[in-house]
């Protein structure tokens, strides 16, 4: 089991040193953001990995990543404009709840864009929350940009540092900086009461 193991992870590093597989990366970058149920994490440390560099591997698949963010905001954007006119009619009571809610996430909608996109929360539902809650595009840009950078290039720094060994230490950290920014987070929020 060992040895299919550790042949499956010689090919997957193959795969990396090829000239143009970094495409397969950015590709995933850019679904994760919209659909695909599996982190970006693990695909990037392996380029890594494989690469030896890490600073133009973290900045391409931040980039994708925040392509693949709007378009997913875009969703959430059409998405409302069809559902809410239902919700208005069929359910006014749920549609002033809706409202109230929208109203405190655009307060504190940049903190929680921030932790969507640095922890392990699915950032895609991030982005088509902001979609939906129409938060200005540009904010949401930014800080995505901001958000996506620190954990791609948090993650490929440490796996470029540390190789192998990196995994682990790139778990805790992910942990680390979520935890931060939601004491943040809960920081403003309580401020209010």
């Amino acid at each position: 089991m060992l040895k299919k193991i550790d042949s499956l992870y010689i090919q997957l590093i193959e795969f990396c040193e090829k000239k143009r597989s970094k495409w397969f990366l950015y590709f995933i970058s850019l679904i994760e953001s919209i659909f695909f149920p599996f982190p970006t994490d693990p695909f990037l440390i392996l380029f890594v990995l494989a690469e030896k560099k890490y600073l133009k591997l973290a900045f391409l698949t931040t980039f994708f990543s925040v392509v693949g963010g709007i378009i997913a905001y875009y969703i959430g954007n059409l998405l409302w404009e069809y559902v809410n006119p239902i919700l208005e009619l069929y359910y006014p009571k749920m549609n002033n709840l809706i409202t109230m809610f929208e109203r405190d996430f655009l307060e504190y909608g940049i903190i929680l864009i921030v932790i969507g996109g640095v922890s392990p929360f699915p950032y895609k539902i991030t982005c088509i929350a902001a979609g939906i809650l129409g938060i200005d595009i540009l904010i949401f840009i930014f800080c995505s940009f901001f958000s996506r950078g620190i954990r791609f290039y948090l993650v490929s720094l440490i796996t470029y540092k540390y190789g192998e060994q990196s995994i682990g230490l790139i778990r805790k950290n992910i942990f680390l900086v979520t935890a931060i920014l939601t004491l943040i987070f809960l920081f403003f929020i309580l401020r209010k009461f």
